[in-house]
């Protein structure tokens, strides 16, 4: 992430910068003007969290039209049941000429994303594919259930969600520790 961001938006520092699900606070260590917020459903959406996040839904953000530069998450589109909302909110949100930088999972020999579990109607998770599987997640529990996995159409389900396009940066530089089975 640092590496795309210092090679390809190199005054990122001084943007207006969220970032969704924070694992470190690296990118608060060199950004002016950063937010950041967890998804945190007993916390009303768009206030504080006394840990210091604010709590906001991805897929039906509080946060102004047109009001972020930079708008980042990392390894958050395969924990969501509805990544195409996900998708339009970001969009909406960013201002001209802003991004959204993310990593997310792609999976060798999956031609089409797919999902593995749906939230119902009547709040209840089904898991279409058995057994669930979970990632870390910095808040609540430490787990995180799986609901898609991405294959080699990624990258147009993100452009055709959003309606921005999408550009892939793969890296792989065993000296910057990228490299990794998901790149």
């Amino acid at each position: 992430l640092q590496y795309v961001l210092d090679n390809f938006y190199p005054n990122w520092g001084e943007s207006t910068i969220h970032e969704s699900s924070p694992s470190n606070k690296f990118i608060s260590n060199y950004a002016t003007n950063y937010t950041a917020s967890q998804y945190i459903p007993e916390i009303p959406f768009g206030s504080m969290h006394d840990n210091g996040f604010r709590s906001e839904n991805l897929e039906n953000l509080t946060l102004e039209s047109n009001s972020i530069d930079v708008f980042v998450t990392q390894d958050v589109f395969e924990h969501l049941f509805e990544p195409r909302s996900a998708a339009q909110e970001i969009a909406r949100v960013l201002s001209p000429g802003g991004i959204h930088i993310f990593t997310a999972p792609k999976h060798k020999g999956v031609k089409s994303s797919f999902r593995m579990a749906k939230l119902l109607e009547n709040g209840t998770v089904e898991y279409l594919i058995h057994p669930p599987e979970y990632h870390g997640n910095p808040v609540g529990d430490g787990k995180s259930l799986v609901t898609w996995r991405y294959g080699d159409d990624f990258e147009y389900l993100l452009s055709h969600w959003s309606g921005l396009p999408v550009t892939v940066y793969q890296t792989r530089d065993w000296g910057l520790g990228i490299y990794a089975e998901f790149n």
